[in-house]
């Protein structure tokens, strides 16, 4: 299959994830962190230096397909200027998995995707829609293999939501709202050749889903080719949320 702009058309189109209703919740785990430190000491001053392997790096966090829960720091139902912060940072991890995820399986690395991992990345709502963007891409991957990665950049958070429950109780930092530049432009075809894919301008909300407080993906949209006229800065949306 010719790795053209039609396919590339077809394939954004089956990506759109939608949601009518995002659900929000009290309770959000805290972000766990892990850090390392080591010691050395002095052997004697008359023993002459004996050079020493350096360890290889052990890697940290999921890499290509692997997809872990992402929860805010702190507990964000609340109002306050630390809670929007800190419901933005979890947004944005958020976005850097899904940036990640979007790239391995162009790559044809769907080794991590069934259902009950998927759903660690969006709102079981679109849980179909997204397992059809798997799908697509693996095609994609097996009949036009590409080098390069996807290019995401110029994130910005567009908007920090609460939500009301039934009973008129208000739910702060539920959602959030964040648009970004999708770039093809480095992928090139095994002949060498660049694809031929325009720029896009997408917006995608995730929601702090209410039974267990992960951050998911509830809709994706996009805006407009081409990725000028970007969303409101961060520090912006999170002033607006504390407006409410």
């Amino acid at each position: 299959m010719m790795f053209n702009r039609s396919s590339i058309a077809a394939l954004s189109a089956a990506m759109m994830l939608t949601l009518s209703a995002c659900s929000g919740g009290a309770q959000v785990n805290a972000e766990s962190s892990a850090s390392t430190s080591a010691s050395t000491e002095s052997a004697s001053t008359e023993a002459s230096v004996t050079p020493t392997a350096t360890p290889s790096p052990t890697p940290t966090g999921p890499s290509g397909s692997e997809i872990e829960l992402i929860y805010a720091s702190m507990d964000v139902n609340r109002n306050s200027q630390e809670a929007a912060e800190a419901t933005d940072k979890a947004a944005h991890a958020a976005l850097e998995q899904h940036f990640r995820l979007w790239n391995a399986w162009r790559h044809g690395d769907i080794e991590h995707t069934s259902d009950e991992e998927l759903v660690r990345y969006v709102h079981k709502d679109v849980l179909e829609s997204v397992k059809k963007t798997v799908e697509n891409f693996y095609e994609l991957s097996q009949e036009a293999p590409a080098n390069g990665d996807i290019i995401f950049r110029d994130a910005k958070t567009k908007e920090i939501y609460g939500s009301i429950k039934d009973d008129g109780s208000r739910v702060y930092n539920t959602g959030v709202v964040i648009t970004y530049c999708e770039d093809w432009s480095d992928l090139r075809r095994v002949d060498g050749e660049k694809v031929d894919s325009p720029l896009q301008t997408r917006e995608i909300t995730f929601i702090r889903r209410a039974e267990d407080g992960a951050f998911v993906i509830a809709k994706m949209r996009t805006v407009h080719k081409g990725c000028d006229n970007q969303a409101n800065a961060t520090s912006e949306a999170i002033a607006s949320a504390q407006s409410e």
